[in-house]
C-alpha cells in the first residue's frame, strides 16, 4: 500500500511541475501550443518570473518560479524553431525543511503554410526533459522525457488552436488537451480589444476565459480567468499589465487575485489570501522578413 501511495504521489508532482509552465500561457503562449515557435515572423524571446508570496512569513509556504521562451523563424518563415525552460523553487513548511526543486527543457520544431489571402496554417512539436523529485527519498530526483504536439490556424484577426504539448515518454497519464480561440477588434479609432478562451479537457473539462483592452497600443490591461491550470486545482484571476517599450521591448505584470496561501505554526494551519505575482520581460528582433513593429494584442 505505501508503494502504491507513493507511486500516485510521483505522478502527480510530474504533472504538476509541467503546469507551472503551462499556467504561464497568458505571457508564454508557446508553453501550451509548439504550433506558435516563429508564427510571427520574429526572433522574440520572453521571460516570466513568479512569485508567491512577495516576502516569506515564518511558517508559511512560498514559491519562486522562473519560466522563458524563445522562438524564430526560419526559411522565410516556412519553418520555427523555438526552445522552452523552466525552473521552479517549491518550499514546503515542515519540520525538516523539506525543498523539491523541479526544471524543465524543451526543444520545439513548426512549420507554417501559407494560402488567399491572409490564411496560415501551423503545426509544431516539442520534445522535452523534465527533473522531478522522488517523494520520499529526500534530495533525489529523477528525469523523464516529454513530447508536445499542436497546430493553429490565423486568419487577420482570427486565431484557433489545438494542442497536447506535455505527453510522458513512459505512458503514464494522459496528457491535457488544449482548444485555443482568440479574435482582437478595433474600438473607436485608436485602441483595440481582444477576447479569446482556452478549454482543456483531461479527467474533466474547464474553460478559460479571458478579455484585454489596449489603448493606442500603448498599455494593455486585462482579465484572466483560469481554471485550465492553476495553483491546487483552484480557479485563478489574474488582472494583467503590459507596456510596451519601443518596437523591441514588452514589459508586463499580472497578479492573481483568488491566490491562497497556507501557513502552519506549531499545530495550528491556516489559509490566507496571497496570489502569484508575476514579472514579464519580452525583447523582439527583426529576422529579415519586416515583421518587427507590427501590433499582436
Amino acid at each position: 500500500m505505501r508503494k502504491i501511495v507513493l507511486f500516485l504521489l510521483v505522478t502527480f508532482a510530474s504533472n504538476a511541475q509541467q503546469e507551472s509552465l503551462q499556467m504561464a500561457y497568458p505571457f508564454l503562449p508557446l508553453a501550451i501550443n509548439p504550433a506558435d515557435a516563429g508564427a510571427l515572423k520574429i526572433f522574440s524571446a520572453k521571460g516570466v518570473f513568479r512569485k508567491k508570496p512577495l516576502f516569506q512569513t515564518i511558517g508559511g509556504a512560498s514559491s519562486s518560479q522562473q519560466l522563458m521562451s524563445i522562438d524564430m523563424p526560419l526559411k522565410k518563415g516556412v519553418w520555427g524553431l523555438g526552445f522552452l525552460a523552466f525552473n521552479t523553487d517549491q518550499s514546503y513548511a515542515t519540520n525538516s525543511g523539506l525543498i523539491s526543486s523541479n526544471l524543465g527543457l524543451a526543444a520545439v520544431v513548426s512549420n507554417h503554410m501559407y494560402w488567399g489571402r491572409g490564411n496560415q496554417l501551423s503545426y509544431g512539436v516539442n520534445v522535452g526533459i523534465n527533473q522531478y523529485p522522488i517523494l520520499g527519498k529526500l534530495g533525489t530526483s529523477e528525469m523523464l522525457g516529454s513530447v508536445g504536439i499542436g497546430a493553429t490556424y490565423r486568419k487577420e484577426a482570427l486565431k484557433v488552436g489545438i494542442s497536447k504539448p506535455a505527453n510522458r515518454l513512459d505512458g503514464l497519464g494522459d496528457a491535457p488537451l488544449y482548444v485555443q480561440a482568440s479574435y482582437f477588434f478595433p474600438v473607436g479609432d485608436s485602441h483595440t480589444l481582444k477576447l479569446g478562451t482556452v478549454v482543456r479537457k483531461d479527467q474533466q473539462t474547464k474553460v478559460d476565459l479571458n478579455i484585454v483592452f489596449w489603448y493606442q497600443e500603448k498599455v494593455g490591461v486585462g482579465l484572466w480567468y483560469q481554471k485550465t491550470g492553476s495553483e491546487f486545482g483552484d480557479p485563478a484571476l489574474l488582472g494583467t499589465l503590459e507596456v510596451p517599450l519601443g518596437i523591441n521591448f514588452r514589459v508586463g505584470y499580472s497578479y492573481d487575485f483568488l491566490g491562497k496561501n497556507v501557513s502552519t505554526l506549531g499545530s495550528s494551519t491556516t489559509s490566507e489570501a496571497s496570489g502569484f505575482h508575476q514579472i514579464f520581460l519580452r525583447y523582439d528582433l527583426d529576422f529579415g522578413l519586416g515583421k518587427l513593429g507590427q501590433f499582436h494584442p
